[in-house]
């Protein structure tokens, strides 16, 4: 089959090699965005951190008497890029407890914490259901994680 263009003759054949040219250099640049992905060192919850910022201990169980919040750390492997940062939590009964969007975000460590005492800035609600909790993390609006922890009485 021969199609015309501008009065030159084109073949199917030479039409297919020009597809599967510009599907090559579309997939070479959709790999190159993949490989700018942030790569997560550590992701965890914690009862604190230490007067330097680090996570004291990991700890997945937490108690309405006994703890004050809970603390969500996470870091990445320094990138230099600024990203888009969400990090929503949900109680035992998928409702919305906190929210946090940092833009244009530099660093390369978030934090961020709900208490069982008093509201922080983020913080819709006081958690006072026992169950399981889910924290959501988004970076430049790809969900990354979804950690999961719990309280206990």
């Amino acid at each position: 089959m021969i199609l015309l263009f501008n009065n030159t003759k084109i073949t199917f054949k030479f039409s297919l090699r020009c597809f599967f040219i510009i599907l090559f250099c579309l997939l070479l640049n959709s790999k190159a965005a993949f490989a700018q992905e942030v790569k997560i060192n550590t992701l965890l919850t914690t009862e604190g951190l230490n007067k330097d910022g680090f996570p004291v201990t990991y700890k997945n169980n937490f108690s309405l008497s006994d703890d004050k919040g809970v603390q969500y750390y996470v870091e990445w492997i320094d990138d230099q890029n600024k990203h888009d940062i969400l990090i929503k939590w949900f109680d035992s009964k998928d409702k919305l407890i906190n929210y946090l969007l940092l833009k244009n975000f530099s660093k390369n460590i978030v934090r961020d914490y709900i208490s069982f005492i008093k509201k922080n800035r983020s913080q819709f609600m006081i958690p006072n259901q026992l169950g399981a909790y889910y924290i959501y993390l988004y970076i430049d609006n790809k969900l990354v994680s979804i950690t999961k922890f719990n309280i206990i009485k």
